[in-house]
This record gives structure tokens, sequence and C-alpha cells, in this order.
């Protein structure tokens, strides 16, 4: 079975086999699966936002990351319904507790995924963990560890 793996600030797109994002921290990993055309994107975004309309990083971004990753999914003929798994938005145990860089990320991924009429069906966020998440394509199955 093929395996693809996200890499961070990046989005990828499966056809088939298992989608996987590793080690995510306080950036936050999103799987986009349609059930029906058995298809998905991968996100591991690192930063709640930018004000750039256009940024060269687009899969950086919660704000830009979410809309790209859809686009990109319609261009390979995916349309809605998706299932959808969030996860990651950890904290780091010496960071301050006004940064909360994870929240933050958690925050405009839930924003961005409203603004395109998504909900997490699955979501682990927050605490100290690091967590991963595959989603078996053949089977719709996703697990977040």
């Amino acid at each position: 079975m093929s395996e693809i793996s996200v890499k961070i600030m990046d989005c990828a797109l499966a056809e088939s086999g298992v989608l996987k994002i590793n080690r995510i921290g306080v950036g936050v990993g999103v799987i986009l699966y349609n059930a029906a055309q058995k298809k998905a994107a991968g996100i591991h975004i690192l930063a709640p936002g930018t004000t750039e309309a256009a940024p060269a990083n687009p899969a950086k971004y919660a704000n830009t990351a979410i809309p790209f990753a859809l686009g990109e999914l319609e261009k390979k003929g995916v349309k809605p319904p998706y299932s959808v798994a969030v996860a990651g938005g950890a904290e780091m145990q010496n960071m301050p507790p006004q940064i909360r860089m994870g929240q933050k990320v958690v925050t405009a991924i839930t924003e961005a995924l409203g603004k395109a009429n998504l909900t997490a069906r699955d979501k682990k966020t927050g605490g100290a963990n690091i967590r991963s998440m595959e989603c078996d394509l053949g089977t719709g199955k996703m697990t977040i560890s």
C-alpha cells in the first residue's frame, strides 16, 4: 500500500493508500477526505495567519492553507462533502502562557474551516503531546495518535 507523508508547511494530495502527517507539535495537521471519491488532502500548518494576499507558501498559514487545499482538490475534480480531522496545537513547556501559539493556530484553523462551511469530525488539539494522524483512503478510517 502506498504511503504519502505530508511535510511541515506543505499540502499533499492522495488518491490511494495512506495519507500521513507525522510529528505535529505547535503546528496543526488537517486532513480533508472525500469518501465517495476516496481522495484526500493533508496539510501541516505552522502559523495562524498572514495578511499577504498571495503568500509564497500558502500551506504555512491557517487562513490560506484551507482555501489552498480545497482549490487543489477541486483542480483534481474532488468536491464536498469532506470528512475533516484536525490534530496538533501543542504548547511548548518553556513558552509563556500569554503566547499560546498552538492555541492560536487551532483557533485560526477552526475559523478557516468555518468560512469553508466545514467542521472537524475528529479533533485532538492542545496539551503538550506531539501527535500523528493518518487517513486510509480505501476505508476512510482516520486516526490521530
